[in-house]
């Protein structure tokens, strides 16, 4: 009995240490900082006063996306590095200030502010970082759990998209105006999408405040409830 309980618990132990995450670091000198691993394995080998900005690794731990600047560059760059075989698979500038990075079977998808107050989506290769794709819009509700992405708009709202998470590609677009410019006819109409809420698998309640000339004092709201 005693050997059964040592061998499962060192199954345990065995499997806890399996599973656990990779942790990765920013050290080194001031004017020399680069990217280590628990073990001090070095994975970048950037020139002096890099500045790096942050970092991302894959889910399955196989891979990073280095946001960073070359001392004196005006512009960031995106690094991609194989972490098992630890080189550089690409390199780009990309778009504005990174917001983050998701990783699906077939995209890398690094996301940026935009010039207009929204936000990009990109999807680009994992073997070049070439752009393949990307979606746009003011707002975004992520639903990766279902493989959903919502793109609308809080203010002058026509329309909310839903499209694939991980393929950026468009699966339906839902007017949410038709109701409100049948009953307001030939009067100006402001709609704001005010949430969007998930309410069940691949299900969600989009409500929709508008503001009518000339009543002024009586918002209208209206949800709606889509399936995708």
């Amino acid at each position: 009995m005693k050997n059964l309980f040592l061998t499962i618990l060192l199954a345990f132990a065995f499997s806890a240490c399996e599973k656990r995450e990779p942790k990765y670091r920013i050290d080194g000198k001031s004017y020399c900082q680069q990217i280590f691993d628990e073990r001090d394995n070095q994975i970048t080998h950037f020139k002096n006063w890099e500045l790096i900005e942050n970092f991302y690794v894959s889910p399955d731990n196989k891979k990073m996306l280095v946001y960073h600047r070359p001392d004196k560059s005006p512009a960031f760059l995106i690094t991609l590095y194989d972490l098992q075989s630890g080189k550089v698979v690409a390199e780009c500038e990309p778009g504005w200030a990174c917001f983050g990075v998701r990783w699906t079977k077939d995209y890398l998808i690094y996301t940026w502010a935009t010039t207009g107050g929204g936000e990009r989506f990109d999807y680009m290769d994992y073997k070049n970082l070439n752009l393949e794709k990307e979606i746009n819009g003011p707002c975004f509700y992520e639903d990766p759990e279902d493989d959903i992405l919502i793109g609308y708009a809080e203010n002058v709202a026509l329309s909310v998209d839903f499209y694939e998470y991980s393929t950026g590609k468009e699966i339906k677009s839902v007017s949410v105006t038709e109701d409100f410019e049948r009953e307001n006819d030939h009067v100006h109409i402001t709609r704001s999408v005010s949430d969007v809420t998930k309410v069940g698998k691949r299900k969600y309640k989009i409500e929709v405040c508008c503001f009518v000339d000339g009543k002024e004092d009586e918002d209208l709201f209206k949800t709606f409830i889509v399936e995708v």
